[in-house]
């Protein structure tokens, strides 16, 4: 009688060339982690976007960047 086995060859890859497939664990909190299926590294993923706003620096929505003053030329018809 004559069996089939079944042989799983798992292959690493080097991290530096690695085409990475992330699987990611179930959100729980503002992050979760994430491992490789490849080459196993892990890393931390955002579960939201992280607000975005290039005016907002000191946290006031109403400052707007304060602009450099410019002078005329006296020549200028403006």
């Amino acid at each position: 009688m004559k069996q089939k086995v079944k042989v799983r060859v798992e292959e690493t890859t080097k991290r530096e060339e690695c085409h990475h497939y992330w699987v990611i664990e179930v959100a729980d909190g503002p992050k979760s982690r994430g491992t490789c299926k490849y080459c196993g590294e892990s890393r931390e993923f955002l579960n939201a976007f992280p607000p975005f706003n290039p005016l907002k620096k000191n946290g006031n929505p109403l400052c707007l960047p304060q602009l450099p003053d410019v002078e005329m030329d006296k020549d200028s018809e403006s």
